[in-house]
């Protein structure tokens, strides 16, 4: 069993080191030099990691040997196995062989560990605690462990909440930026069924390959987006159909009447309270809290419910919602229940391949719904 213990391939992590004021090593690794920090779980901190990894110039192979070096890292609780968080009690100077760290690595060569060491320290992530001979091992004073020559992983967690902070950023920039390409994409496709000029034709072509770029950020993702808006806006005017159901819409927004448009028989007679109103009371902005996908796309907050509206409409021809549709299911759901609607379109925009259709049989649902609750449609 001493054998299996000292061969390079021992599973285990290292053991925990006893707490120590005092060491006559020069460059020795212990927990009274580590900084303070916030315990992390090793989990959360490779997730981290992995989010950031381009950005801090790491190749997964890289990752890998930082998971390697954290496992060896005593954050098991001896008696019932339960994964502990890393924190500042606990011995950061990892003592593990180079074999054990291969291994774990997932079988990469000493000379890429070494190179992956190397671009660690230059980037300041681990710190080399030196032995005399170059080796690494634990030194133990009265049958604990006091300290070891290796590498100092405190640097890593000194800025491991930092990390956590920026990966979750990131992850909501990359969420974000998906929204905005499916968008961009049918926008693009709408494009493309037009007319266009021979450098609008090209502009919008070239976005095939534009935003397939690892690159593309959310600033070029809008603004690609607001020029394709501009093209869809100059060739496609809203139907005068459309415009004077809108203006019928909007001319009994305060009244009990349903416009005679909508082509269905009276619905049930609502209070007096108007939809108007009914958002008045809640006001604009908790409404707009509530639509997260249509609030990237417009991040200024509409400042009355007319210009709730005027966005709702934008956002709908964007969308490729009919404005017939529209109107209908202003009618029936409401300006607020509407935008939720088209709020959840948008989330699914890369597997909803026809709104306009996707949206009339919501509608339909709708309408059923009220039927089977008793209520005249």
């Amino acid at each position: 069993m001493e054998e299996i213990r000292g061969s390079a391939l021992w599973a285990e992590a290292q053991p925990a080191c006893a707490d120590s004021q005092c060491c006559g090593f020069a460059g020795l690794g212990t927990i009274t030099q580590q900084p303070a920090f916030r315990p992390v779980r090793r989990r959360d901190l490779m997730a981290a990691l992995n989010t950031l990894s381009r950005d801090l110039g790491l190749r997964s192979s890289g990752v890998m040997v930082l998971d390697a070096l954290l496992s060896c890292l005593p954050c098991k609780e001896q008696k019932t196995g339960v994964e502990l968080p890393i924190s500042p009690n606990m011995l950061l100077t990892v003592f593990a062989a180079n074999e054990t760290l291969c291994f774990r690595a997932k079988g990469i060569t000493e000379r890429q560990l070494r190179r992956h060491l190397e671009r660690f320290e230059q980037i300041g992530l681990i710190e080399r605690r030196d032995s005399a001979n170059g080796k690494r091992f634990p030194v133990q004073r009265g049958g604990k462990i006091i300290g070891a020559f290796g590498i100092d992983l405190s640097p890593l967690l000194a800025r491991s909440h930092d990390m956590l902070t920026r990966a979750a950023e990131k992850r909501n920039e990359i969420a974000e930026l998906r929204g905005l390409r499916a968008c961009i994409q049918s926008l693009r496709a709408r494009c493309l069924a037009l007319e266009l000029d021979d450098a609008t034709h090209a502009f919008v072509d070239g976005l095939r390959n534009g935003l397939r770029r690892v690159s593309l950020t959310r600033i070029e993702a809008r603004q690609i987006m607001e020029r394709l808006r501009g093209v869809l806006l100059a060739a496609e005017p809203k139907l005068p159909a459309a415009q004077d159901a809108v203006a019928d819409l909007a001319k009994h927004a305060d009244t009990d009447e349903t416009p005679g448009t909508d082509g269905q028989n009276v619905r049930h007679k609502e209070p007096e309270d108007s939809e108007t109103k009914k958002i008045a009371q809640v006001s604009v902005a908790q409404v707009w809290a509530n639509l997260p996908t249509l609030s990237v796309f417009y991040p200024d907050i509409p400042r009355s419910v007319g210009a709730l509206r005027d966005v709702l409409h934008d956002f709908a021809q964007m969308l490729r919602i009919d404005q017939l549709t529209l109107t209908r299911a202003l009618t029936s759901l409401g300006l607020e229940t509407t935008l939720k609607q088209l709020d959840r379109i948008a989330e699914q925009a890369d597997r909803i391949e026809q709104p306009d259709r996707y949206f009339l049989a919501v509608l339909r649902d709708h309408g059923a719904a009220k039927v089977g609750h008793g209520q005249v449609v």
